[in-house]
């Protein structure tokens, strides 16, 4: 496979290698990525049908934030449709999003989730194969794609956003407009317009992401685009939420020691079943009164935290 010139892969990454191994072995389960806020790629019989992560706005907020999907619609197809795992195709039969439209959003989701896992500082994961009863992801794309479409993807946004990181644009980075946004002016750019009413200086660019439903990567080049531009500036980042260098570029990603390289013949080190004790009964709770019940509502499957809808 081709390298991106100023993309290529550190000597500790294992993401690219493990999924380029999962196409070629046919892999179905799910690879743990790990080294930052990491996430779980979904494959089925070596295609890439999912990827989540807490780094980046999965489909279901992009369709509940972005492309008005109200939450009638929404939870009129969740309770169709998840069930049986046809949310998609339940959502479709609502009108609430159509066929080809649906297609992208979660193709373009799945690509921003390994972007925003590697630019957060994610470097190593974990095979774990599927077994009987295991959940599909809510929105997988279908049949999806090859490790080496997702890999290519991923290294060619890399490649775009190392300029980025040059300005000091990180998703952990938190922009302040250089002036307050004016509700009365024009707005030629939506995007523009909306970054610029959301940078208070207190959010991050992955909170602003999340608030919006845009994917990272594009909210990530609209901000180093109005830094250039002066519009925005950068507050000062502490020590928790300072920029991460980008794996590849010479720095040792945040985190723990890097794993052992992948040996060769086999995927990565597999999880055995029970190991975690995930499946043991656990001890009876203290005496006393039982929680309240808590019903699941709309807002329960959204992925953003509440703190990004503070000013």
């Amino acid at each position: 496979m081709s390298e991106i010139p100023g993309a290529a892969a550190g000597p500790g990454d294992q993401i690219a290698p493990a999924l380029l191994r999962c196409g070629t072995e046919r892999f179905s389960g799910v690879l743990r990525i790990g080294g930052g806020p990491g996430g779980d790629v979904h494959l089925r019989d070596g295609l890439v049908i999912a990827a989540t992560t807490p780094a980046a706005p999965g489909p279901e907020s992009v369709l509940l934030r972005a492309t008005g999907v109200s939450e009638e619609a929404w939870s009129q197809a969740y309770r169709a449709g998840a069930p049986a795992g046809e949310l998609g195709a339940a959502l479709v039969a609502e009108r609430a999003v159509g066929a080809a439209g649906l297609e992208v959003i979660c193709l373009t989701a799945l690509f921003d989730a390994l972007f925003a896992m590697v630019a957060s500082g994610a470097y190593r994961c974990t095979a774990e194969p599927a077994g009987p009863g295991d959940l599909s992801p809510a929105l997988p794309v279908s049949p999806g794609i090859t490790p080496d479409r997702l890999v290519r993807e991923t290294r060619r946004r890399l490649a775009a956003a190392a300029p980025w990181r040059d300005l000091g644009v990180t998703p952990r980075a938190r922009p302040l407009a250089t002036r307050p946004a004016d509700p009365a002016a024009p707005r030629p750019d939506e995007l523009r317009h909306a970054v610029l009413r959301l940078a208070n200086g207190r959010r991050t660019v992955r909170d602003i992401a999340f608030a919006l439903g845009r994917g990272l990567f594009p909210v990530m080049g609209e901000a180093a685009h109005m830094v250039a531009a002066g519009l925005l500036t950068l507050a000062p980042a502490d020590a928790e939420t300072g920029p991460v260098p980008l794996p590849g570029e010479g720095a040792a990603p945040a985190g723990p020691a890097r794993a052992a390289p992948v040996p060769d013949g086999g995927l990565l080190p597999r999880r055995r079943r029970g190991a975690s004790g995930a499946g043991q009964i656990p001890p009876p709770p203290a005496a006393g009164p039982p929680p309240a019940a808590r019903s699941l509502a709309v807002r329960d499957i959204r992925t953003a935290a509440a703190h990004e809808e503070q000013p």
